[in-house]
């Protein structure tokens, strides 16, 4: 009797375990299946902004050659609705530094910077596109660079020049796990690769990388102002992970030619 009841307990063991596992790869699998989906969905939003502003890059860029048509002074604009809480990216947590009251501080600046519609969507404004052809990446440039607009696309760093500008312009972006994805493949770029900004009116500002660097979150301040160089300079910045930590990845170029109107 006890060599029975002892299998039949064996027996219940290894069905319950056989059950767990079961669950346990369901679950998996229905976590992997949502994560492919929220992805595709992302890249579907960004392949969208990316769309709307080659159109009207190539809009105003005819309307231009055709005694321009746009009023002086009046900018192009594109935007695109997003909800503040959809296709979250782990790990994009802000980065905040100094006292408390730096931090809160620029903790209301950043909530400041995401315009809201009156049904609460978060409105990007377009700035332009990126290129970097040694990276195959055409990629959009939204204005600011809080958690909502960084799953679009890349981001003007609002203390940061214009593109063409002189002074310093910094693009921030995401090191996304799937490959070529926003700023997943910055780190291939090396010295003397080309940057290319367009903006909404067509102007195309082309920067030659002299400078890569490593560096602390900490010591992102350092590169992100616009005042920091009486040059025209771009600054991309992206997350670095080594088996130090996660760091800032800091590609930076400067320009090498302009067509504009300046």
């Amino acid at each position: 009797m006890y060599k029975h009841d002892y299998i039949n307990k064996k027996r219940l063991i290894s069905n319950i375990l056989l059950v767990l596992a079961i669950v346990l790869l369901m679950v998996g699998i229905v976590f992997i299946a949502a994560d492919i989906a929220k992805r595709n969905l992302r890249q579907e939003k960004i392949d969208q902004g990316t769309v709307s502003m080659d159109r009207a890059i190539a809009e105003n860029m005819a309307a231009q050659a055709t005694a321009s048509d746009m009023e002086e002074g009046e900018e192009p604009v594109v935007t695109m609705l997003v909800g503040t809480s959809d296709l979250e990216i782990s790990g994009e947590d802000y980065d905040y530094f100094g006292t408390e009251e730096e931090i809160a501080a620029q903790r209301e600046a950043v909530q400041q910077e995401l315009e809201l519609n009156e049904d609460g969507y978060a409105i990007l404004q377009g700035v332009g596109i990126l290129d970097i052809p040694c990276i195959e990446l055409h990629i959009p440039i939204w204005q600011t660079t809080n958690s909502t607009t960084l799953r679009y696309g890349t981001g003007h760093y609002v203390g940061s020049v214009m593109p063409g500008q002189q002074g310093n312009c910094s693009i921030l972006g995401h090191h996304m796990r799937k490959y070529g994805s926003i700023f997943n493949r910055l780190g291939e770029v090396e010295i003397g690769d080309e940057i290319t900004i367009t903006n909404l009116r067509g102007y195309t500002y082309t920067y030659i990388v002299d400078e890569i660097l490593i560096v602390e979150a900490e010591e992102l301040g350092e590169y992100l102002r616009g005042g920091i160089t009486d040059t025209r300079q771009v600054t991309l910045v992206t997350c670095e992970y080594t088996n130090q930590g996660k760091k800032r990845l800091v590609v930076i170029g400067h320009i090498q030619e302009v067509q504009d109107d300046n």
